[in-house]
């Protein structure tokens, strides 16, 4: 006699990562850029402002990527966002 055991959760890998867009995010493809500027307040105490576009939003980490005029890429945590401010670039 033999048992046959069933999972019966269905798993599906997903066909791309679920933090990065499915493309290269291109400008010029978008309606209107904006930029984008986030005062953060770590839990320490420490302040500072992320200033540029959004790159992508890091779900796993639970974080705005932003992508600033120089090229760098930074971190902008949500739990760390204490006020956005919007502009067009």
């Amino acid at each position: 006699m033999s048992i046959i055991l069933n999972d019966p959760v269905d798993l599906e890998t997903p066909s791309r990562s679920p933090v990065r867009p499915r493309g290269p995010l291109d400008p010029g493809t978008a309606a209107e850029v904006r930029e984008v500027s986030f005062e953060l307040e770590s839990p320490g105490g420490y302040r500072r402002t992320v200033t540029g576009t959004i790159a992508y939003l890091d779900e796993e980490a639970r974080t705005y990527m932003v992508l600033a005029r120089d090229g760098k890429l930074m971190r902008a945590p949500l739990r760390d966002i204490k006020r956005t401010f919007e502009s067009a670039a």
